[in-house]
């Protein structure tokens, strides 16, 4: 997820050493990309695709892929931002990028060369699906797309962030990638968008002094922190109910409606507050439970039709 909001933390701390690589890495959002590729590794077990073996080293690799394209994006777009300090000039910050983005790339390759693909399933899938990532990080971050600076990049980063390391992690086991695959990232993807819009409530004088025209800017700080944020967390409860209807998640999958009180609480709080940086970072704590408790129960629910 793009370093929307700037960390929490002392400048000499976030920005000297090790502590420096990670923030421009952006470890924090991490799990926005690594849980639903987690989610994705472990559906195959409730699908249960012809020819079912799961491929431990295979799904190890794609983790690390994941993190990689992750960092190497976010160092990327900290270089065309011009964020950079003494200890980490801007230099660096495009060899950083490079190297993880190349990396991702032969991680990549030699997943390819392992993939054991069903039946009709056209060789180039996997390659095909490769360049459709790297296209969703360049359009996101590289001028003169850009959609973090401008209206509908919500859409791209949510998509990009939930829904596709849902699809190639589960590729990377089955060797295809059907519609229902599809519709069970849905819910995940609701869940990264509430995410972002809240980091976008937070940022929104700072994005508009750099000239970003997010959705929230456009629709305003109080459509935005209140219909905004009501129709997102709708929409989450609405999805997850379609994806168990559909059959394409774990029935058991509904405990999520539980996090109902937590959804309450971001949307009461936002109500509110929109305008008041302090109180909506706690509620960005709130989503991001929200991202890791939907991620966390779909993914435990697969399991669970393993051991049954």
């Amino acid at each position: 997820m793009t370093q929307i909001a700037q960390d929490d933390l002392p400048a000499v701390e976030l920005f000297e050493g090790i502590s420096g690589f990670f923030h421009f890495a952006g470890f924090r959002y991490w799990t926005s990309s690594l849980l639903p590729a987690l989610v994705g590794t472990t559906l195959l077990f409730w699908l249960r695709p012809p020819g079912l073996s799961f491929r431990w080293l295979g799904a190890i690799e794609f983790l690390f892929a994941v993190v990689l394209l992750h960092s190497g994006f976010l160092f990327l777009q900290a270089w065309f931002e011009g964020r950079s300090t003494t200890r980490c000039p801007k230099s660096r910050l495009l060899r950083y990028a490079g190297i993880c983005i190349i990396m991702a790339c032969i991680l990549g390759l030699h997943l390819n060369s392992g993939l054991n693909l069903q039946k009709g399933v056209p060789g180039s899938i996997f390659i095909l699906y490769g360049l459709c990532v790297i296209f969703v990080g360049v359009l996101y971050i590289v001028p003169p797309f850009n959609f973090y600076r401008r209206v509908g990049g919500e859409v791209v980063i949510s998509v990009g962030l939930g829904m596709v390391p849902v699809l190639g992690a589960y590729l990377v086991q089955v060797g295809d990638i059907s519609r229902t695959v599809y519709l069970a990232s849905l819910p995940i993807v609701v869940a990264t968008g509430l995410w972002v819009w809240i980091e976008e409530l937070i940022s929104r004088e700072d994005d508009e002094k750099v000239g970003r025209k997010t959705m929230v800017i456009e629709f305003g700080p109080r459509f935005s922190g209140r219909y905004g944020v009501l129709a997102l967390a709708v929409l989450f409860f609405a999805t997850l109910l379609l994806v168990v209807l559909s059959g394409s998640i774990n029935p058991l999958a509904l405990i999520a409606l539980l996090s109902g009180g937590l959804a309450l609480k971001i949307v009461s709080v936002s109500w509110t507050a929109y305008s008041c940086p302090d109180r909506m970072i706690k509620v960005r704590k709130k989503a991001f439970m929200l991202h890791l408790a939907i991620c966390g129960i779909i993914a435990a629910s697969s399991l669970v039709t393993q051991l049954s």
